[in-house]
């Protein structure tokens, strides 16, 4: 199995539930309330390692009890935590989430020592031998720009989220680029309508043309369009009982680079994200979704590729 380097955010998910999502200015009764470890670059970490990938995870987390904890858990998944740096008296990044009775959230992040990840961590985690370096907008963009411009051979990948229009003048240099519905309009510069396979079949060849060498539209419950030198297609999600979408794009990239690692084609791998992302939505929390490698496996066993 192929070595996955996660560049990306560690936080702690606060999650509350509530029938409705509240408006503006408006307060609404919650049903409960819940911590998990969460942050976009742990989560596809912990997605990667679940599918089996060797990983090595780049971040950052402040010196309190939340950074010590997603620490240790991230240890304890048999993630390599060399270059995830503490720095005292920061805060560790916290996202407090909003989950309603459909499983469609709201999320406030507040970054923390994620703006504080160091380029020069990022080099040195990249001295080792890695098949995939995939990385995330929720941290420091120096630490994303040393990635980038790193010498290597591996295949690089960018989840474009949360979306910084300073990755445009750097798209040249992204292998694989993943985004959503909004994160590609705003790459684009156009809105586009995701259940009309034309358009966003379109959109993803589009964002071709802005640099990378294939892009890939993640499409919720419809799956994945996946565009690069072979073609455009479509790749359906299967059906799922939806309790908590949170960290479902997460789970789709961690899958889809611990895949890419282990050789598979970008279809194939995009094929294992989408079923990934489908069962990770069954379960609340974002890292406690994440699913094995054997039940990715098995779950495709059932789910033709288009």
């Amino acid at each position: 199995m192929g070595t996955v380097v996660v560049i990306g955010s560690s936080n702690t998910d606060l999650v509350s539930s509530a029938e409705r999502l509240p408006r503006a200015g408006e307060t609404v009764r919650g049903d409960a309330f819940a911590t998990y470890p969460g942050g976009k670059g742990a989560n596809q970490a912990v997605a990667a390692r679940r599918a089996s990938a060797n990983v090595r995870f780049v971040g950052a987390t402040g010196d309190d009890d939340f950074g010590k904890a997603r620490r240790q858990e991230l240890r304890d998944e048999g993630i390599d935590v060399t270059y995830l740096a503490e720095h005292q008296g920061a805060t560790s990044g916290v996202a407090q989430i909003i989950v309603d009775a459909h499983g469609e959230n709201q999320i406030v992040v507040v970054p923390g020592a994620n703006d504080l990840v160091d380029p020069a961590s990022v080099i040195k985690a990249l001295e080792s031998d890695c098949s995939v370096i995939s990385m995330v907008l929720e941290i420091s963009f120096d630490a994303v720009l040393a990635a980038l411009n790193a010498e290597h051979s591996a295949t690089k990948v960018v989840n474009a989220a949360p979306f910084d229009s300073r990755i445009m003048a750097h798209l040249d240099q992204v292998d694989v680029l993943i985004c959503n519905e909004s994160e590609a309009a705003a790459v684009l510069g156009r809105p586009f309508d995701v259940r009309d396979e034309t358009a966003t079949k379109r959109a993803a060849e589009d964002l071709i043309g802005h640099g990378p060498t294939a892009a890939i539209i993640t499409i919720g419950a419809g799956g994945a369009v996946v565009a690069h030198a072979d073609g455009t297609q479509l790749i359906r999600a299967p059906k799922a009982k939806v309790v908590d979408t949170t960290g479902a794009g997460d789970c789709f990239c961690g899958v889809f680079a611990a895949w890419l690692a282990s050789g598979a084609s970008l279809r194939e791998a995009t094929a294992a994200g989408v079923v990934a992302g489908s069962l990770s939505v069954s379960i609340a929390g974002a890292q406690p979704s994440m699913p094995n490698r054997a039940a990715i496996e098995s779950a495709m066993s059932d789910q033709p590729l288009a």
